[in-house]
């Protein structure tokens, strides 16, 4: 796990891109993570099918707050098809951390969140 802590990453952590929260949001939700007690607000902004903004907040660990920053980097300018197929092994590929099946759930917790978000988006 030492890999956990490049200083990159540390960085993302004390200082994240896309935490805060969106005036207007097309669609906000909250999301738990029951293996560590990790609470998420995740509110996007879509416009003509397309993912313009992001944003997250809450009380998160080191995983769950590095892989929030990377997911909602790679969804800003996507369609909600495109966000739609980034998978569990798609976002463990761009955080490229060594993680237990426990701290996956916190890498993912965003993840299952922006998916829950986007089906309640198109509904």
């Amino acid at each position: 796990m030492d890999d956990l802590y490049r200083s990159e990453l540390m960085e993302v952590y004390k200082d994240p891109t896309h935490r805060g929260h969106l005036s207007n949001p097309s669609i906000a939700l909250e999301k738990q993570n029951a293996f560590c007690g990790d609470h998420l607000h995740l509110s996007l902004k879509i416009k003509n099918n397309i993912i313009e903004d992001a944003k997250f907040d809450g009380e998160m660990c080191f995983v769950s707050i590095i892989g929030a920053d990377f997911l909602i980097e790679e969804i800003i300018g996507k369609t909600i098809e495109e966000a739609k197929k980034i998978d569990q092994k798609k976002l463990l590929e761009l955080i490229d951390l060594n993680l237990t099946t426990s701290r996956i759930a916190c890498a993912t917790l965003t993840l299952k969140a922006l998916q829950e978000a986007l089906n309640k988006y198109e509904k």
